[in-house]
């Protein structure tokens, strides 16, 4: 019995020893830390952005009819402008570019399209795509602009056309049709009203109505008509258009005369211009007040063929016109035409120069990105030789407060801005009769 009981207990207390011993694991097992966690790998850094790829100048493209049927109307109105802003851009350095911190030299490359829209189109995608112009300037004249335009949405260049007017990019653009055209000069709905307001405040009487039977004429002729509609007054003549290829006008003049025409409305381009001028001096056709379209305001193409007394009285309605005697800067502008042109530029053909200032003020603020140069001229103003300018999306147009709507040729080499009245540098004359 003894025995049994030394057994009992015996076990009872190896039992309390393991108890214990457990116990006391346990306990240690919760008064000793566990082991901190490894630490996380710190974040690499991130990559610096790319470095804008070498870049030694700025390239920009022209493609334009140099010859054939719109000479010379794309070089006196465009391309001796955009030389001498070039000319002027370079010898300061170049044109600051702010992704490198520096100027850049500008190089210009030019293709003559030979007034053919097919080469006109060819050429300007080569620029963009084969050249890899950096800008592109526009070429002259409403058609021509329109043949490439799809080619600047598609490519996405900012499209500043220093020489179109057309009610159809008009309201192109307001439906947001086209994203990346900026036209500079006054357009058909806007020049139809000022010109309107003209003939009122002149007090015209028995109007005519002719022109061109390409995009211009017909849209310039069209939108005066209906607002002289719109405004009740009587157009005794017109529209009466005629083809690009016109060699006589006689048929039209006599028309005029025969009516007592005293205020004509002429959509025109240089070539038919002078035809037209040289016909009513033969026919004795002197209209008192006499509306012309591009050509009629270049020195180089009418004096040569007409002397300042025989363009006297002569009106030009494309809006962005200035009196280059107005100011010593504009005069000292006007100067370095004449020095590469042989002849004094006409009023409103510094559009070319100004518009593309302001193209150059853009990229010296926002870079070659081509998308914010497009939002900054779709928004901001900028400093131009004729003051701050800015798109006005109301009328589309570039304005500033150096530039009128009408220009007139008064005796001088150089043309005076006659409207609006806020705006003329002289009074408006009468066109007095042919020399």
């Amino acid at each position: 019995m003894k025995g049994r009981k030394l057994l009992a207990l015996l076990v009872v207390t190896c039992l309390v020893v393991l108890i214990a011993s457990i116990s006391f694991t346990a306990s240690c097992a919760e008064e000793e830390p566990a082991p901190a966690p490894a630490p996380a790998p710190a974040p690499a850094p991130a990559p610096a952005p790319p470095a804008p790829p070498a870049k030694d100048k700025v390239i920009i493209g022209n493609v334009d009819a140099f010859t054939g049927i719109f000479a010379p109307g794309p070089l006196l109105w465009g391309t001796i402008w955009m030389e001498t802003l070039i000319a002027d851009y370079n010898a300061a350095g170049g044109l600051y570019i702010p992704e490198y911190g520096k100027k850049l030299p500008i190089e210009f490359i030019k293709y003559d399209s030979k007034s053919d829209t097919e080469t006109l189109i060819r050429l300007t995608e080569k620029c963009m795509v084969e050249d890899n112009a950096d800008l592109m300037f526009a070429p002259w004249g409403t058609s021509q602009n329109f043949a490439v335009l799809s080619l600047y949405e598609k490519y996405g260049y900012p499209m500043l056309p220093h020489a179109m007017g057309s009610g159809q990019i008009v309201d192109l653009i307001k439906s947001g049709g086209a994203k990346w055209v900026f036209p500079v000069l006054c357009q058909p709905p806007f020049v139809a009203k000022y010109v309107a307001d003209f003939f009122q405040w002149a007090k015209a009487s028995k109007i005519g109505i002719i022109g061109i039977s390409d995009l211009h004429g017909i849209e310039f002729t069209g939108q005066v008509k209906a607002e002289l509609a719109a405004r009740n007054i009587p157009v005794a003549v017109g529209p009466e258009l005629y083809p690009l290829t016109v060699t006589d006008l006689s048929p039209i003049i006599k028309k005029l005369k025969e009516a007592n025409v005293d205020t004509l409305w002429a959509s025109t381009y240089p070539g038919d211009g002078t035809l037209l001028i040289k016909q009513c001096m033969e026919l004795g056709y002197s209209p008192k007040i006499m509306i012309m379209g591009p050509g009629s305001q270049y020195p180089l193409v009418m004096l040569p063929s007409f002397g300042v007394d025989g363009v006297t009285g002569i009106i030009e309605y494309h809006g962005f016109e200035v009196d280059f005697n107005s100011s010593p800067e504009l005069l000292a502008l006007a100067e370095k035409y004449n020095a590469a042109a042989g002849g004094y530029p006409g009023a409103n053909t510094i559009a070319a120069y100004v518009c593309y200032e302001v193209l150059f003020k853009a990229v010296e603020k926002y870079g070659l990105d081509r998308e914010k140069i497009r939002d900054a001229l779709a928004n901001e103003t900028f400093d131009t030789v004729l003051g701050p300018a800015k798109w006005n999306w109301d009328d589309v147009y570039l304005d500033v407060p150096g530039a009128g709507y009408l220009c007139q040729w008064q005796g001088e080499e150089m043309l005076k801005v006659v409207w609006p009245l806020d705006r003329a540098s002289a009074d408006w004359i009468p066109k007095p009769n042919w020399p």
